[in-house]
């Protein structure tokens, strides 16, 4: 059996582009590394744009262990991947992408082609691995679009957006998603859990 700690990055600037860490995104890293420090994690592989290559690197302070990144990672889409899009714009091409998961804006990943992309690494890493705890470091996005491949939605109590009416797995910065994966099946034993996280954060 290989278990996978799926971990969101912490709390991002909120500009265009290839954000990082706020200053509660670093302490929320940093508590989230002593936590770990202890699980017996092997390996780190995270996605390569800041805020996730940033929390990466500040659980493994912790950790020690070695760590690479995967483009394979990424976000579906990042508000600045297209030139001049506005936030608004960018807000509501991901809204239909989370209604109809296989939308497939023309510059960026459908969710459905982003939960597999993850399923690949994971899929990757079982078989250089018989028996290894390892941690993913990236996006709320990724890690939803993965879990709603796997899973049934009953298992992860979808979120409701209000205002555009679209269902969504909500993951929290620096949650905790705990992956068994034993031959080809799959177990979900931690969802999006916070518990180690004080709130709130000063």
């Amino acid at each position: 059996m290989i278990t996978f700690y799926l971990i969101r990055h912490g709390a991002k600037e909120q500009i265009h582009g290839d954000p990082t860490l706020t200053e509660v995104g670093i302490k929320q890293a940093e508590i989230t590394g002593t936590y770990l420090s202890d699980k017996n994690i092997n390996l780190i592989i995270s996605s390569p744009l800041k805020r996730t290559l940033q929390t990466a690197s500040l659980i493994n302070e912790r950790l020690q262990v070695p760590l690479s990144t995967d483009t394979r990672l990424t976000e579906r889409m990042n508000w600045g991947d297209k030139k001049d899009e506005t936030f608004a714009e960018f807000i509501e091409e991901w809204q239909k992408t989370d209604s109809d998961r296989n939308y497939k804006p023309s510059h960026v990943k459908s969710s459905s082609e982003n939960g597999n992309g993850l399923r690949s690494l994971v899929d990757e890493l079982s078989l250089k691995n018989e028996s290894a705890t390892i941690l993913i470091v990236t996006h709320g996005g990724t890690i939803g679009d993965f879990l709603r491949n796997e899973f049934n939605e009953n298992e992860l109590e979808l979120a409701v957006n209000s205002k555009f009416q679209t269902r969504y797995v909500d993951i929290s910065e620096c949650s905790i998603t705990i992956v068994e994966k034993e031959k080809n099946k799959y177990r979900l034993k931690e969802f999006g859990s916070t518990h180690h996280l004080p709130t709130p954060i000063t």
